[in-house]
């Protein structure tokens, strides 16, 4: 019914609803957080952009934030802008409707119902928002390098087998 488009905008546009108000999320960061190409997120990203629910900053520090509260984007907004659906087709003069077109009218107005008072905020939590990546810090010490690790000396193949194991016990180093 929901095309997998619009199933990707909305985790877009939640995961910038977890972010700090003020700051933005670059197309890279934003394709790592969703799981997605770098390109199709662009596209995604413009076309929400063309639609008013994301604005994009240029220049350093720029990237992608909402044009407005995700409390007050509906999931329905998101699936009419993206996902039109097509008018259902209008029966004329037949008064017996085929049931299955009749369950599909029935279900699609639930679901347009239900999305319609489901908004992007309501999916966001504090979980998700604390799991989002940061920017790396600079710290200001370096790390020693590590210990080279113990590796038992054998042989590389089997064929040497039969000398490793004849020789001295002593000879084998550890």
């Amino acid at each position: 019914m929901l095309s997998k488009k619009v199933f990707h905008a909305v985790n877009a546009l939640v995961v910038m609803a977890c972010l700090p108000v003020g700051s933005t999320i670059t197309t890279a960061d934003l394709a790592a957080q969703v799981g997605l190409s770098v390109s199709y997120v662009e596209s995604l990203l413009k076309a929400l952009r063309e639609h008013g629910f994301v604005r994009a900053t240029r220049g350093p520090g720029g990237g992608y934030d909402l044009a407005r509260s995700a409390d007050s984007m509906s999931v329905w907004s998101v699936v009419t802008a993206l996902d039109p659906y097509p008018e259902p087709p209008v029966l004329q003069g037949e008064l017996q409707i085929d049931l299955e077109q009749a369950l599909g009218q029935s279900l699609e107005r639930e679901l347009q119902a239900f999305l319609s008072e489901t908004f992007i905020g309501d999916h966001v939590s504090e979980t998700l928002s604390t799991s989002l990546p940061r920017k790396a810090k600079v710290w200001d010490f370096g790390f020693k390098p590590m210990a080279p690790q113990w590796r038992p000396e054998a042989p590389n193949s089997v064929f040497q087998l039969s000398q490793f194991m004849a020789a001295p016990a002593s000879t084998w180093r550890a």
